[in-house]
């Protein structure tokens, strides 16, 4: 199975200035993406792994490294990440300075230089353009609300499916005076990201408790019973009383402020 969103991805790389602008793609091996065979042959340390770096600076190069970056992706059972931000050079080159300094004064001699470029360029920094990712899994696109009212606590459930969050995405960037087209859709194996340009989080929030950021984790928890003589609401009728849901999960948030998104990778039929 092979997905491959160079095509897609290309079509929104800004660069305003081939100096400044960076998007930075990974090259990453990852553990679930290999043979249990294989897996076990290499061991751990080699199952997870960054094969390679690159820094975009146009889209002369980006076409460039297209036929390198599949190659490397097969023949290491790796996916390929883009950063969506595009980094300002400038910043990360003095993010850099700071950090070989740093290292110097703690005696760090045992850090290899590229692990500082590498996180020099993929820290937060300040962007020009500032892009959100909605991780949609096709398994956690349910929310569960809970309403309290004069009879009693009731749970919702509301099923999203990828157009009604596009729709939701696109009615708050209007809000905020933005184009419905500051966001596009990357398919992936298990779902969709959604790439947006910000809006009010907290206004979208009240329509979807699920816009929280994926790096936290939400607790549902609501618990199981009948209404009961005595009950507020009660109806005495086990017809019309409400039964209330169990629940009990953690769920990761949809955004990611900050995030990568797949550009391309392989993947064998028995891997799911």
């Amino acid at each position: 199975m092979e997905l491959d969103n160079f095509d897609l991805i290309r079509q929104h790389l800004d660069f305003i200035d081939t100096k400044l602008d960076r998007y930075v793609v990974h090259i990453l091996r990852r553990p679930k993406d290999i043979p249990v065979g294989l897996k076990n042959e290499l061991g751990a340390n080699e199952a997870q792994r960054l094969i390679k770096t690159y820094y975009i600076d146009s889209l002369e190069y980006f076409d460039r490294k297209i036929p390198a970056i599949k190659e490397l992706c097969r023949a290491n059972n790796a996916r390929a990440y883009i950063i969506v931000q595009p980094k300002d050079n400038f910043e990360c080159l003095l993010n850099l300075g700071e950090k070989i300094f740093e290292t110097i004064r703690n005696k760090n001699y045992s850090v290899k230089p590229e692990h500082l470029v590498r996180q020099a360029f993929c820290e937060w920094h300040k962007t020009r353009k500032k892009q959100w990712i909605l991780d949609l899994d096709r398994d956690s696109m349910v929310e569960h609300r809970e309403t309290i009212t004069f009879g009693g606590h009731y749970v919702t459930k509301v099923e999203w499916t990828l157009e009604k969050v596009i729709a939701l995405v696109q009615k708050h960037l209007e809000a905020v005076g933005k184009s419905k087209d500051d966001m596009y859709v990357v398919p992936t194996f298990h779902g969709w990201h959604i790439i947006t340009s910000p809006f009010n989080l907290q206004a979208a929030e009240k329509e979807c408790n699920l816009l929280f950021e994926g790096a936290k984790k939400m607790v549902v928890d609501v618990k199981e019973h009948w209404l009961k003589p005595g009950d507020r609401g009660y109806a005495g009728s086990i017809g019309l009383d409400h039964k209330f849901e169990s629940i009990r999960e953690e769920v990761v948030g949809w955004l990611h402020k900050d995030g990568m998104t797949i550009l391309y990778a392989t993947k064998p039929d028995d891997i799911p």
